[in-house]
């Protein structure tokens, strides 16, 4: 197994048995045949030519397995062509009650004009401001994965009135028996709706889904939470809403680009309130991760169906 984690959870580690040998970042791709290689984190560390997935996958075509840290897995597409018989898991899950966590901040962060208030204070100003319940929310969840579940559990407990759009519709509503409409329904639901949550993979087919035309029908003072992929918003519609149409706040977690760059108009948008793709942030983040991957790798070992097979094909 190749391992490529800067942070892993020592005392989980300690488990593994002796048949189980670790290469870390500093170790290059290893020397000998490995089944598995365990990406934690993506991207390039400094002065490195490749990605070291890519790296691994070039050194060890023998590789049976890939393990991420990541739900998503849009960024690994390029990087798992040609290798047909590599099985791609996901830790789909380990971040699900961070980021719904997240998701309800945002919206309480709207519905009780924290904002505004964080100004009146700045301009020492005392003055009534009206408040609204998320129970009088009609809200529009994207993605009925385990964050579409968990941010689901988090809004009806506040009796907020949900609906999932789901590419799969006959799958139903989830752990919730919420109703339920495909991508073809996605417009219509947002006619009136209060909050759009997406919280779906970034595919082909989901790229650009949110536009003018589903942000232009929701409700005046409405507002987005993205805590997915930068992708699957039309982001010039995105800011056309802001500046003169029903949307009256923007909660962005993830961006096409990242880091966002300077240039970003977003930076500025009026309503638009950006954070560092952080929403996942847990101190339970590296045993969560490292617990799942000890459980895959039990069943690995053991030729027991893994849990989160993806498909890099369908994107997810």
């Amino acid at each position: 197994m190749v391992g490529r984690s800067p942070t892993p959870d020592p005392g989980v580690l300690a488990r593994l048995d002796q048949g189980v040998e670790l290469v870390g970042p500093g170790a290059g791709v290893g020397e000998g045949s490995f089944d598995c290689i365990w990406r934690l984190f993506g991207g390039r560390p400094e002065g490195s030519p490749e990605d070291p997935l890519e790296a691994g996958l070039k050194a060890h075509p023998e590789v049976r397995w890939v393990h991420t840290v990541s739900a998503g897995i849009d960024h690994l597409r390029p990087l798992l062509e040609g290798h047909p018989g590599v099985t791609l898991t996901t830790s789909a899950g380990v971040v699900a009650v961070p980021i719904a966590e997240f998701v309800l901040a945002c919206l309480l962060h709207h519905c009780k004009r924290l904002a505004h208030l964080d100004e009146l204070q700045r301009q020492r100003r005392f003055e009534a401001v009206p408040l609204r319940e998320l129970g009088d929310l009609r809200l529009v969840l994207v993605g009925l994965g385990a964050i579409g579940n968990e941010v689901a559990r988090r809004a009806l407990a506040l009796g907020a009135q949900v609906v999932a759009v789901r590419r799969r519709p006959e799958l139903g509503g989830g752990h919730h028996g919420l109703p339920v409409v495909g991508p073809e329904g996605l417009t219509e639901a947002c006619r009136g709706a209060d909050a759009l949550v997406l919280a779906a993979p970034l595919t082909g087919s989901s790229r650009g889904m949110v536009g003018e035309a589903e942000l232009r029908l929701m409700a005046d003072g409405s507002a987005l939470v993205n805590v997915a992929r930068g992708g699957l918003v039309d982001e010039p519609a995105l800011l056309r809403a802001l500046a003169g149409g029903p949307l009256s706040a923007a909660y962005l977690d993830a961006f096409e680009e990242e880091p966002l760059p300077d240039s970003s108009p977003l930076w500025t948008a009026p309503g638009a309130h950006l954070s560092p793709h952080v929403s996942w942030s847990s101190p339970h983040f590296a045993k969560r991760s490292t617990e799942l991957f000890l459980d895959q790798l039990t069943r690995f070992r053991e030729g027991l169906p893994l849990r989160n097979v993806a498909d890099p094909a369908q994107g997810y």
